[in-house]
């Protein structure tokens, strides 16, 4: 029984990771559910052939494990036939299995239906998806909290309410999502910007850069918050080692500057170029000028024209995200008035290439 018990929890923990689910394996869901050896036995092929490849044997095997009474099996059918990956989508028929394991309390099988329901996909309605969000919500799944605010927010199946919105987002913050923290804080940030700070910082401290990247940007402006060098250096360099890029081109600016941080136009040169090449416009622009100064890197005026070149056409085309615009036409005509003219057209070419 033990050995068999710990085969069901594998599985589960394979079948989510497939699917790209999150299940709590709780003692409601960790114990098997009502199934022969067989059933079992089949749900098992059929997330091997899922692994394999063997999209057709799996979607097979999952049916017979499934009607015998695998509410996991049943999720497997749906998910397969859902994003048709046996070569046709069926949200219908998706909609009936993931039904099977709905009526078990199956909490990927609630979450399935709930988002089909806010799509209104398979005879699933808007008002259904608050019913499966609401009982996956209750089993503890935060992705279904976060969808029910944005329902209760935005008026989809249900009457427009803000404080239900703010209660499954709190519910979610409870719960330690850093998404449903982050977006608690969206809510609050206009209102209350030092409880949207706190839940910012929560949700940082889970692992959301952008949340991360917002606080650090908080206690460096004047959002009703006192600055604190040290805490914004902290936040904006979470982001940064994250992978946020605009955060990659502030945190190398306060290295530059030395502000809240050790000053080392070195590693100030290598997070601009970071941001650079992740696409940020000012990070681009501020590499450019590093490379126009050989400060922290070694001097390239081609190079430096092409990333200021790079960081204009980007800016064109995000322009709420410039903050540097006099000074990118500057740098660029001073390049262009002191650099071999060879140069910049090769730099030119370069840039022009990739747009």
């Amino acid at each position: 029984m033990e050995l068999q018990r710990w085969a069901r929890q594998s599985g589960l923990a394979a079948l989510c990771a497939v699917l790209g689910a999150s299940v709590s394996l709780s003692p409601a869901y960790a114990e098997p559910v009502i199934n022969t050896v067989e059933s079992q036995a089949n749900f098992e092929a059929a997330l091997e052939a899922y692994q394999g490849g063997k999209i057709d044997t799996a979607l097979s095997l999952a049916k017979t494990a499934a009607r015998a009474g695998s509410s996991d099996a049943a999720v497997m059918v749906g998910h397969i036939l859902r994003k048709g990956e046996t070569g046709r989508i069926d949200l219908k028929a998706a909609r009936e299995w993931y039904d099977r394991g709905a009526i078990k309390g199956h909490p990927d099988a609630l979450v399935a239906l709930g988002e089909m329901g806010i799509r209104q996909q398979g005879g699933v309605t808007q008002i259904e998806a608050v019913s499966y969000l609401t009982r996956a919500s209750d089993a503890g799944r935060t992705d279904a909290m976060r969808a029910l605010a944005d329902m209760y927010r935005t008026g989809q199946g249900v009457k427009a309410d803000p404080e239900q919105a703010r209660y499954w987002l709190e519910k979610s913050a409870q719960s330690f999502d850093p998404k449903g923290t982050k977006a608690l804080a969206d809510s609050l940030f206009e209102s209350d910007p030092k409880a949207a700070l706190k839940a910012y910082e929560q949700a940082a401290a889970g692992g959301n850069i952008d949340a991360a990247y917002i606080a650090g940007v908080m206690y460096a402006e004047n959002f009703n918050i006192p600055p604190d060098e040290q805490k914004s250096s902290k936040w904006l360099r979470v982001a940064a080692e994250g992978g946020h890029a605009a955060a990659m081109a502030d945190y190398g600016l306060l290295v530059y500057q030395g502000v809240g941080t050790k000053q080392s136009e070195k590693q100030a040169a290598a997070w601009f170029q970071k941001s650079a090449q992740k696409g940020d416009p000012e990070g681009q622009f501020l590499y450019a000028f590093t490379l126009a100064k050989g400060e922290g890197v070694e001097r390239n005026f081609e190079d430096a024209y092409y990333w200021v070149l790079k960081s204009i056409q980007n800016s064109e085309t995000n322009p709420d995200l410039d903050l540097y615009d006099k000074d990118k036409l500057t740098l660029k005509a001073r390049l262009e008035e002191n650099v071999d003219p060879a140069l910049v057209e090769r730099a030119r070419i370069r840039a022009e290439a990739e747009m």
